[in-house]
């Protein structure tokens, strides 16, 4: 199995969708309760700044994996500070995908001025805990009952990585 990771294109826009679309519709891994759109995410993917790059893991010519640094706040003292997602198509989960994305952000963000990396992961996504701690981010605390989907209150834990002093800023 070889797995590339490369920067997102405008033509990645429909699997990103449909990956993310996966988890709005059959998990908790995101809060949304709303499909995207293949032209949404077009326009998501366009309008970002450099500092917030999305990776994307291919298999066999396919995408089957999605990773992005975006604003943690839209205040400028936070643009040092940035919040990682990641999201594998479920029939690709527990290959390694999502650490392998992760890893990659995380090497990249010195270079893009990123100082902290956040993370806001439902409580009852152990796995992307797991894989959280493995990439060297620590438990900040839990947010109690800030989310609502499938007829139920949820809690998310916030998970921080501090890297090495930089000066430089996006």
């Amino acid at each position: 199995m070889h797995i590339t990771v490369r920067a997102a294109e405008p033509r990645d826009a429909a699997p990103i969708a449909a990956i993310y679309n996966q988890a709005v519709v059959g998990s908790t891994a995101t809060f949304d309760t709303e499909r995207q759109t293949v032209e949404a995410r077009s326009a998501w993917l366009e309008g970002r700044p450099a500092h917030h790059p999305v990776l994307v893991a291919e298999l066999d010519d396919a995408v089957v994996g999605w990773a992005s640094f975006s604003a943690w706040s839209p205040r400028p003292a936070y643009d040092t500070t940035v919040e990682i997602s990641i999201y594998v198509d479920g029939a690709h989960r527990g290959l390694g995908i999502g650490p392998r994305l992760g890893r990659e952000l995380i090497e990249r963000a010195p270079a893009l001025g990123i100082r902290t990396i956040l993370s806001r992961v439902c409580t009852e996504n152990e796995a992307s805990i797991r894989m959280g701690e493995r990439l060297g981010f620590t438990p900040v605390g839990v947010m109690h009952q800030v989310g609502r989907k499938f007829g139920r209150w949820l809690d998310v834990l916030v998970a921080e990585l501090v890297l090495a002093e930089t000066d430089a800023g996006p």
